[in-house]
């Protein structure tokens, strides 16, 4: 007992643990109540663990923002119960919870050695109890604590700097195995925690050649964990892996980008503020010859800008959970330091200041009742839907939504094979688990297939299985849709735009592809229709692009909020679509902030006007597909019968213009916009 007591702090762990374990997993008989089904992380959340269980992972079949070692841990306890949607919904997140709870308390121990048991348990209680720990995040803090203490291990010839290089090299890898941005921070921190020592020993001259070696090790292991890692998911020079990775998180702050709130701005900046006040407290108070970690130059000047680096990501995608999650390493930073004053009057007095942050600005994850509740479900197992509720494989949703669910798998299963592929567009990827097929694809969600190189991947990959059925799910004309009607639809996980732009503008690529090879069959629910596998349409459909006679030239940008009137089209009666090419170029600062919304005013003959949102990479010319009339219309392009794609009256189009509005004071105003052709689209197709 005497040897465990300066580790009793992994109670907390242990405590934690308890207080996640989800009664699903312990009574595998439950059935779980599902009251928002129409979540569009859900998708993926079901579906990966799906792909798991069919032994199809990210990376080496399909690409994903998370990686393999992700989809890995979330499916341990769907799999090791027999996978169904039931058992996933509350167990995809418990297995990479226990490990960030696991990775904070390793992280304190690094950082708060010498501080008594008693504080690294409470600070560890209150950053999962108050401010939302993830996998994601938790590992790139304790990879920044082990680069750190590293650094100065190697600086101070305490540990050889091949070993060094070699470990730091392994925990790079391992982030980008668990999410691609992640691996990018954990190189950040990398190069931070370098930079932050190499700064504090920068009069030690015999440092230089140890820090020379380390950085040549980490370069030469680096190199052989990739072939290594490629060998795994491909071949040992098949750059797959990484190829697709930066790709996506080369589209994030383009294609992802979110207003930021009032409210939003205010948690974001204030916890920077919190940050750095405590940060300069500390340094100001540290006392010389001390060697605790969190006193040195390294800690205090690396882990504030290693801190705000990860914040970053809450500028772009500005809504709440993403803001929490970037703010997290500038609060575990600074809880160490509160934590770490050695006077016992300044420390309770710091330990009261966490205390009192974390229960006003923090948002509680754990509570006493999670404990009871947890006791009460395992006592008595909800082993029937209550009322006003239908299950379906072992989910108890609205019954709307079991119909649905069940309608689609029926029509599904009706018409492929056991080991057949089906496809989905735009996002609905849960339909894969409910009629047990793989949803084909490159991408594990199609909605992200933003850009030519992402769609390419997503089109491979269907291409690669060819799925003899399908699911189409058209977007809302919500131009006249009251909000209790979005919310019905949304609550049927019906498609909706994804940020305010269409399914058909974000992925047109895909939607072309799907087009080509697959006609709709019938109407399986509202806003569901079914589709069967068609080739002959790949060589029936044809695309005749006319010029609409609109001046190519440059838009300068001097306000932040501006219109470009693009003039008056020759718009022939017979178009289906509007295709422009557009290039829109911004200075070097939107890599730090992020574009602005962009939009298209669409002012028809009979005085209607549409307003449509649009994404494209910065300072790339781009082509951009609007469909200008109705949205559900799109799925008749669908039928076997040109003559029903254009059902609905079409007013000729008299007028283009371009919007250019902030989302928020973040987006940065772009210096120009160009117009480098504008052409209306029609489609045809000859008869069978």
């Amino acid at each position: 007992m005497g040897r465990l007591g300066p580790y009793w702090d992994f109670l907390a762990v242990l405590l934690i643990a308890l207080a996640s374990m989800p009664a699903a997993w312990l009574s595998p008989r439950t059935v779980v109540v599902v009251r928002n089904p129409g979540l569009i992380d859900d998708n993926w959340h079901l579906d990966a663990v799906f792909k798991a269980s069919r032994g199809i992972w990210v990376g080496r079949d399909v690409a994903f923002t998370h990686g393999p070692l992700f989809q890995w841990l979330s499916s341990v306890p769907g799999r090791s119960m027999g996978v169904s949607m039931g058992g996933i919904y509350p167990t995809w997140d418990t297995v990479p919870l226990w490990c960030a709870v696991l990775f904070g308390f390793l992280t304190l121990r690094l950082l708060l050695p010498e501080q008594r048991p008693w504080k690294r348990f409470l600070l560890l209680l209150l950053l999962c109890i108050f401010w939302g720990p993830s996998l994601r995040t938790t590992f790139a803090v304790l990879a920044f604590a082990v680069f750190l203490r590293g650094w100065y291990a190697v600086a101070e010839g305490r540990v050889k700097a091949y070993a060094f290089g070699c470990v730091a090299a392994l925990l790079c890898a391992t982030a980008f195995l668990v999410a691609a941005d992640q691996g990018m921070y954990v190189l950040a921190a990398l190069l931070i925690a370098f930079a932050a020592v190499a700064i504090d020993n920068r009069r030690a001259i015999h440092g230089v050649s140890r820090f020379l070696l380390a950085l040549v090790s980490i370069v030469v292991c680096s190199a052989v964990l990739v072939v290594v890692i490629n060998s795994i998911f491909a071949k040992p020079f098949d750059f797959r892996f990484w190829r697709d990775s930066f790709a996506q998180v080369s589209v994030y702050r383009w294609a992802t980008a979110f207003h930021m709130t009032t409210a939003g701005a205010v948690h974001l900046f204030g916890t920077l503020i919190a940050g750095a006040v405590i940060f300069l407290l500390r340094a100001t108070t540290r006392q010389s010859g001390k060697s605790a970690i969190v006193q040195r130059t390294g800690f205090l000047l690396g882990g504030f800008v290693f801190g705000l680096v990860m914040m970053q990501s809450g500028l772009v995608r500005a809504d709440t959970g993403h803001i929490v999650s970037a703010c997290f390493a500038m609060v575990f930073l600074a809880g160490a330091i509160l934590f770490s004053f050695d006077s016992p009057n300044v420390s309770m007095a710091a330990v009261t200041v966490a205390l009192l942050c974390s229960v006003f600005f923090g948002e509680a994850a754990f509570q006493p009742s999670s404990l009871t509740h947890l006791y009460a479900e395992l006592r008595n197992p909800l082993t029937d839907c209550p009322a006003g509720f239908t299950e379906f494989d072992r989910a108890c949703y609205a019954p709307a939504f079991t119909g649905m669910l069940q309608s689609a798998a029926d029509y599904l299963q009706q018409h492929s094979g056991a080991n057949d592929s089906i496809v989905v567009f735009p996002y609905q990827t849960m339909f894969g688990i409910a009629s047990r097929r793989n949803v084909a694809g490159g991408l594990m969600q199609p909605y992200t297939a933003s850009g030519v190189e992402l769609s390419q991947l997503e089109i491979a990959g269907l291409e690669r299985a060819p799925a003899p059925t399908g699911l189409y799910l058209p977007d809302p004309d919500l131009s006249h849709w009251s909000n209790s009607e979005i919310a019905s639809w949304r609550n049927l996980d019906l498609s909706l735009p994804v940020d305010g732009v269409a399914n058909f503008t974000r992925t047109p690529e895909v939607w072309f592809w799907l087009l080509h090879h697959y006609r709709s069959e019938q109407q399986l629910s509202p806003g569901v229709f079914g589709l069967r596998r068609d080739d002959s349409r790949a060589s029936r459909i044809s695309m005749q692009s006319q010029p609409l006679g609109l001046a190519a030239q440059t838009y300068p940008i001097t306000e932040r909020s501006s219109t470009v009137d693009l003039g008056t089209p020759n718009w022939p009666s017979n178009a289906d679509f509007l295709r422009l090419r557009l290039t829109v170029r911004y200075g070097a600062l939107w890599k730090l902030r992020k574009p602005e919304r962009m939009q298209i005013e669409i002012t028809r003959a009979d005085g209607s006007q549409t307003l449509q949102w649009f994404v494209l990479p910065p300072n790339v010319s781009t082509e951009v597909w609007f469909y200008p009339w109705s949205s559900p219309d799109l799925v008749h392009y669908f039928d076997a019968d040109e003559s029903h794609w254009r059902l609905s009256p079409r007013s000729t189009i008299t007028r283009l213009r371009l919007v250019a509005t902030p989302l928020d004071w973040v987006s940065q105003t772009p210096d120009a916009i160009t117009l480098e052709s504008a052409d209306a689209v029609r489609l045809t197709m000859l008869p069978q």
